[in-house]
């Protein structure tokens, strides 16, 4: 059976800089919530939050992590992605 998700805001709307804050923040705890958590919280489709979370991803190498590489959100990151989207 399908799953509906009451979301506050209208089909086509983009996330708001508040809302990437948030998820960028909630990605930052440990362990960090799954998007379909974030997306229950901020009252938004998870695919929408996938989406965004995969956009807005920076790679960077860490010799902490198994594969020396470790992804994190960054808010601002995904914001130039879109602006270059928007431009070419």
């Amino acid at each position: 059976m399908a799953q509906t998700y009451c979301t506050t805001s209208s089909k086509g709307k983009h996330l708001s800089y508040e809302e990437r804050v948030k998820i960028e923040a909630y990605k930052t705890q440990v362990p960090p919530p799954s998007n379909r958590a974030i997306a229950r919280l901020l009252g938004r489709s998870p695919q929408t939050i996938h989406t965004k979370v995969k956009r807005g991803k920076v790679t960077q190498k860490r010799k902490q992590s198994a594969n020396g590489k470790i992804s994190i959100y960054f808010c601002d990151i995904y914001s130039v992605v879109v602006e270059q989207e928007r431009c070419c």
